[in-house]
């Protein structure tokens, strides 16, 4: 499930939720209960682990071409 930032427009409160992509409609402020809300616009959190996120990560090593430099004469 992803997490949402919100602001109240009541009493300024802001907070996270986690709410289901299926789930739509007002989400209530966890301060005063208010249901003037509004979703702020955040970055998203990516982590990326492991190999294979370079070029040359996903390249089997037999399959690298050598570069050849041409002779000058």
């Amino acid at each position: 499930m992803p997490k949402y930032d919100f602001k109240c427009e009541e009493c300024g409160h802001e907070f996270e939720k986690l709410l289901s992509l299926q789930k739509t409609g007002e989400v209530d402020c966890l301060k005063c209960t208010s249901k003037k809300t509004k979703k702020l616009l955040s970055t998203p959190t990516i982590i990326l682990k492991g190999g294979g996120f370079y070029k040359t990560d996903s390249r089997k090593k037999n399959s690298v071409k050598k570069e050849v430099k041409p002779s000058n004469p």
